[in-house]
């Protein structure tokens, strides 16, 4: 069983059990926890709300907005703002888990264990949700990726002109400097030079782009042997972002905090033990669950670069 169905394990109930809302401090580190363990979700802008379904204002101004001035007048010219919105619906997921009492007795930690083991769940917590956050999709069979949909279906789904690539009719789709150059080019100048523009890959796709640089056999790739290249980390001037959750047979072109997470206020932490419910008590076990209301959105379309169909590394 992966960690996947293991999210989605039928789970003991808990109607009868000791349960709270974590107050607003403990509330605040466990989501800044779900940050800080992951790559592309420490990377996005996360937007805390207290219903679970609503609006995200975007702000818009323009371009060539700026006038010329004369001394001691007003044309009148006002500029203008259109405040756009996306919708969210944040879902309810949970984290179940269970350890027998055993445990706590015959470890050196003791009771200490308990809160290493809780920072354990919270690090594999924020992991999952990375991944369901890229490769969510409602349609699917499974049961982890159908919670919700990611940012990979969203684009997928918006399909912008010109911003999904199929990689598969470039280069034979073996990831090369064709596929980042058509990917740039397919960027819209208004957004790609802006600060924050990041390729999004997997390891296994990044290393096969290095591979290639050495493969040209010159004194790029030995300068890249040797870890003495940019072209390592910034092909085309780019900075890469390598996230173990995106499969190897895409890449975005994005700034990540086009990507927003929302997370409604309601973080839940139950812990049942025997004392409170017979079945436990018989297996001599604790329970542990944490709940989190969240959804993924794109906030720009127009600025996200999906280049898909690659050949598997």
């Amino acid at each position: 069983m992966d960690r996947r169905e293991a999210l989605a394990k039928a789970t003991i109930t808990t109607s009868d059990a000791t349960a709270g809302l974590l107050d607003p401090e403990q509330g605040r580190a466990f989501i800044k926890a779900l940050k800080e363990n992951t790559s592309l979700s420490g990377r996005i802008r996360q937007e805390i709300r207290t219903s679970s379904s609503g609006e995200i204002n975007k702000l818009a101004t323009g371009s060539r907005i700026i006038r010329s001035a004369t001394e001691n007048a007003d044309d009148g010219y006002r500029v203008g703002a259109t405040f756009d919105t996306v919708e969210y619906s944040t879902r309810k997921i949970r984290l179940p888990w269970e350890i027998t009492e055993d445990v706590f007795h015959e470890n050196i930690e003791g009771e200490g264990l308990e809160a290493d083991l809780t920072g354990e769940m919270t690090t594999q917590f924020a992991l999952d949700l990375e991944d369901l956050e890229i490769n969510g999709d409602t349609t699917s069979g499974n049961a982890f990726i159908q919670i919700n949909d990611g940012i990979l279906k969203l684009v997928a789904d918006e399909n912008v002109s010109g911003r999904n690539i199929d990689g598969s009719t470039i280069n034979s789709g073996v990831w090369s400097d064709a596929h980042m150059f058509e990917s740039v080019q397919a960027m819209p100048n208004v957004h790609r030079n802006r600060p924050g523009l990041t390729w999004i890959m997997s390891p296994a796709r990044k290393i096969q782009w290095w591979e290639s640089i050495v493969d040209l056999s010159n004194a790029s790739g030995e300068a890249l042997l040797l870890g003495q290249s940019q072209l390592q980390q910034t092909p085309l001037g780019i900075p890469i972002l390598e996230v173990p959750s995106m499969p190897d047979t895409t890449v975005l072109l994005a700034n990540p905090r086009n990507f927003v997470r929302v997370i409604s206020w309601q973080v839940r932490k139950r812990r049942v033990t025997g004392a409170t419910d017979a079945e436990l008590a018989a297996l001599d076990k604790r329970f542990y669950v944490f709940f989190i209301k969240t959804d993924v959105i794109v906030e720009e379309f127009d600025a996200v670069v999906r280049v898909h169909t690659l050949d598997a590394v």
